[in-house]
Order: structure tokens, then sequence, then C-alpha cells
């Protein structure tokens, strides 16, 4: 599917040193036709306060907060809300490179056969 909406969960707790840096790697991704989705799992620190201002910063991101139920919890979240065809997940502590998503992308639309993709650290 050419173009298609890609949806990045992003569990976040209490990572507020690293956060800016994480969403920051998101935002800006050359490929462009993303939803970014901030669950914020119960932070005690500045970390859901952060999502809230990259919310206003960027139409592209959501955030939900929520009670302190784990990662996989924060990640099953972010599945029930998700609009895109593809889905990635990224811990908030982690960046990605420029054109990661873009060089996925381009795999996955050209095998369509692919049901899962994985990649490397980069």
């Amino acid at each position: 599917m050419e173009n298609a909406l890609i949806s990045v969960i992003v569990p976040v707790y209490n990572v507020a040193a690293y956060l800016d840096a994480c969403v920051g790697s998101l935002t800006g991704q050359t490929y462009k036709n993303l939803e970014i989705i901030l669950i914020d799992d119960g932070s005690t620190d500045q970390s859901g306060a952060l999502c809230d201002e990259w919310e206003k910063r960027d139409t592209r991101i959501r955030v939900v907060h929520q009670k302190n139920q784990g990662l996989s919890a924060a990640r099953n979240r972010g599945l029930e809300i998700i609009s895109g065809e593809y889905v990635a997940f990224l811990d908030s502590d982690d960046c990605w490179v420029p054109e990661k998503l873009e060089s996925q992308e381009k795999i996955l639309r050209e095998n369509p056969e692919i049901d899962l993709l994985c990649g490397g650290m980069d």
C-alpha cells in the first residue's frame, strides 16, 4: 500500500530525560505519514507533561494517560486505538535514525506477503 499510515506506539514511564530525543526522532522521520501514540503509563516525573507538550506541537501525536500498569498494558492500550495500516513499537528511551520508517515501509510495500518485519539496532 503506497504511503500507508504507520502507527508508532511509545510506552512512556519516567523517562523525562530521554523523551524529547525519542519523540524528536519520530517527528523527524523522512516518512511523514505517521501517527505517534504516546502512552503515559502513570509517570511520576515530568514525562506526562512532556507528552502533552509534544501533542500540542505536532498533530500526528496522540497522548493517553493511564495509571501504571506496565509495559505490556501500555502497548496493548496503544493497539486499541491505532489507525495505521502498519504498527511499530519504540521504547521511550530509544531513538530511530531519520530514514528508519521510510526504508521499512519500502520493504513492506515491495513485499506484500510479509506479515512481520523486525529490524536491528540503528
